[in-house]
């Protein structure tokens, strides 16, 4: 399976933040049944294809 990756190159986009970002999740957060993802800024997707995959 093909990675996702972000859709359009983004000025101020979160690739480059994704080890931090996720070092705020909840260790358990992968585990975690019925979420709700909210991003009104999603930009290119960074950090949506990355939680996805």
């Amino acid at each position: 399976m093909a990675k996702a990756k972000p859709f359009i190159k983004w000025v101020g986009g979160k690739s480059q933040l994704i080890e931090q970002l996720d070092a705020q999740l909840p260790a358990d957060f992968g585990n975690w049944e019925d979420v709700t993802y909210i991003e009104p800024f999603v930009g290119g997707g960074a950090m949506l294809f990355y939680m996805l995959l």
